[in-house]
């Protein structure tokens, strides 16, 4: 059983993105709770929505059209219609489909922010949308359609589209997930379609969700990707008999920057002091190391201070308010504004994406120095019989395009924006774009590194009989447990896989 309690106020990455991982498993259950501060606190908010929509009073969202009619009076019998309109009309969403716990999370995010109190959504509906998440009931949502202002409107309205018994849904069966009719799945579930009463529709879709859902996700990833990095790292220096002064405590501080000294501490834990590998080169005469073993804490290290940066404006993201217009019932107030403009969670994806751009960059000039003899002191491509064996010479050219690849997808979505809704909304995020881009170079990141590792292994089973520290024999010993050494050529492809599917897993780690 995964469970949460939703406060508005309280949520973190590390909860909201291993509560969403159940959904990829058809066997989990879920619960979704709310805090009695935060079901008061919808409760008024919705008391007040009812207040407005019989004051005569005009309330964009409420009583208005969206975006370019905000100036068109719709009359109060059809602000049901109007509330079910929207989701439909926004509904445009094209492409590959999300993962299904990138769908969970957006609602996460989304629920998160309705119980702050200022959307308006009822307390009734609260409970009912946890409801159909807890069954499993998910629609699909593609991932292309947003420009991340006014909010991630086109996917969160194929979101929410399943909760009014409308288009498709996916729905755990047994093993697996069954994709039916939306209709189908809540009935299959007892629970009825909601019926949106006013501002509930806006509420419902307005906002940064999407764009936050792939921060977080992000944030995860490049977290892993960095640990992963230092591991990777105090592989290489074992594997390439480098130095371990880099690592030097005195060193570390006086660059006085926290992320030098928590990865140049983190490579040092795995090396753990002398080992047989570096007491066999203690007089081999080489001054100093190429800048791809003897910077990596500096480089690791901002993108270790990257991460601690967006960790702050991602969680308060996460739990902010991102819809428009905002209602503080307290005051008796409406406010229009712009909190549904995701330029935070869009340039935590940019930052990300590039920060972990500069690990298969610098990983890749690791691997490169690997397959040279005058560098590594070992055999050419690190396999026996060279000429007759080509060893592992196109993997490094693999890592080197991957790395290119990076680099290429760099250039920042957020600085980019298209003016949409006949110049209404004439400046824009283009958040999600930012997000699905630095995903995708986490993926490449990710096979970068794992064949780092299968070089490091490569190279220091080459060492034999020498041996390295406990932890990165263990860790050489988990990876020989899906590859083994490569004494003569043979198809690689399965080889790489293998290791990227032991980064991926985190079991490198443990």
């Amino acid at each position: 059983m995964y469970e949460i309690t939703l406060d508005g106020e309280s949520l973190t990455i590390d909860t909201l993105y291993h509560f969403c991982r159940a959904a990829l498993d058809p066997k989990a259950k879920i619960k979704i709770n709310f805090s009695a501060e935060a079901e008061a606190r919808v409760s008024e908010a919705e008391k007040f929505v009812h207040t407005l929509a019989h004051s005569g009073d005009t309330v964009y969202g409420m009583n208005t059209g969206f975006g370019y009619f905000a100036k068109t009076r719709i009359d109060e019998s059809q602000i049901e219609t109007l509330q079910h309109n929207i989701i439909r009309s926004h509904a445009v969403g094209v492409g590959e489909e999300l993962p299904r716990d990138v769908t969970l999370m957006l609602w996460m995010i989304l629920l998160n922010s309705v119980c702050r109190g200022h959307r308006g959504l009822a307390l009734s509906k609260l409970k009912s949308i946890a409801r159909m998440l807890e069954a499993g009931i998910l629609a699909p949502v593609p991932a292309r359609g947003s420009v991340g202002a006014s909010g991630d409107l086109a996917p969160t309205s194929h979101a929410v589209l399943a909760t009014l018994g409308e288009g498709e849904a996916t729905i755990p069966q047994g093993d697996a997930f069954v994709r039916m009719s939306a209709a189908d799945a809540l009935k299959k579930a007892g629970i009825e379609p909601i019926a949106l009463g006013p501002k509930e529709g806006l509420c419902l879709i307005n906002g940064t969700q999407l764009t936050a859902a792939f921060a977080v996700t992000l944030w995860h990833e490049a977290s892993q990707l960095l640990a992963t990095a230092n591991l990777a790292t105090a592989m290489s220096i074992e594997a390439l008999r480098g130095s371990h002064h880099m690592t030097d405590e005195p060193l570390l501080r006086e660059q006085r920057q926290e992320g030098t000294f928590a990865c140049g501490t983190e490579i040092f834990s795995w090396i753990g002091g002398e080992t047989e590998v570096s007491t066999s080169h203690a007089d081999c005469g080489r001054v100093q190391d190429s800048y791809s073993l003897r910077c990596a804490p500096q480089v690791h290290g901002m993108v270790w201070e990257e991460l601690q940066h967006t960790k702050v404006i991602i969680e308060r993201e996460i739990n902010n308010t991102s819809d428009n217009p905002l209602l503080f019932p307290d005051r008796e107030l409406v406010i229009h504004g712009g909190n549904f403009h995701a330029i935070y969670p869009a340039r935590v994806c940019d930052k990300l994406g590039m920060a972990i751009t500069t690990l298969a960059t610098i990983s890749e000039r690791r691997v490169n120095t690997a397959m040279r003899t005058e560098k590594s002191g070992l055999p050419t491509f690190l396999v026996e019989n060279g000429g007759l064996n080509s060893g592992f010479m196109m993997v490094q050219v693999t890592s080197a395009a991957l790395a290119s690849e990076c680099k290429s997808l760099c250039f920042p979505a957020s600085v980019d924006s298209i003016p949409t809704n006949n110049d209404q909304e004439d400046h824009v995020s283009m958040g999600p774009g930012a997000g699905l881009k630095a995903l995708q170079i986490a993926s490449k990141v990710r096979y970068v590194l794992a064949i780092e590792l299968l070089i490091a292994a490569q190279a220091l089973d080459m060492l034999a009989p020498l041996k390295t520290s406990a932890k990165l024999e263990a860790v050489k010993a988990k990876i020989r447990t899906k590859v083994t050494y490569l004494k003569e050529d043979r198809f690689i492809g399965p080889d790489i896989e293998a290791v990227h599917g032991l980064v991926k897993g985190g079991e490198l780690l443990e």
